[in-house]
């Protein structure tokens, strides 16, 4: 009888372990792909804040699984890359007002050196960059 019970709660605790180790959340989530090329995108803080509100490359990026699956690196764009031009309409389909007002936002810029108009939500918030082998952008 006393094998018996601990035969069943050693099985318990196997299931129990077993079930845990499926709901193990990988810490950078759906986006854990585009990290194999795009390492320094993980301690980017545009990518750090979206994941954390479940926002992914995908909802940005789209798929891009020709632009995953591509060795060529770079020869691929993603499904739905961004120009300079093309990025505040980007951000504003979910941050639809910034909490700065425009002049103060525009002197920012202005203080950081920063020429080009108009200014870029990713002049501040960070952007994408891919660095080379040796670290350099």
């Amino acid at each position: 009888m006393r094998r018996a019970a601990v035969a069943l709660l050693a099985l318990a605790a196997l299931t129990a372990l077993s079930l845990a180790a499926e709901n193990v959340v990988d810490p950078l989530g759906p986006n854990a792909a585009c990290y194999v090329c795009h390492m320094t995108f993980v301690r980017e803080e545009l990518s750090k804040t979206h994941l954390a509100k479940r926002v992914t490359c995908v909802k940005c990026h789209g798929l891009s699984a020709s632009h995953a699956n591509d060795e060529d690196i770079g020869a691929t764009p993603p499904d739905r890359p961004y120009a300079r031009e093309q990025v505040n309409a980007m951000c504003r389909k979910c941050h639809r007002r910034h909490p700065a007002p425009p002049e103060l936002v525009a002197a920012r810029a202005i203080e950081r050196g920063l020429t080009q108009t108009p200014v870029a939500c990713t002049d501040c918030h960070g952007g994408h960059r891919i660095e080379g082998a040796d670290g350099n952008g």
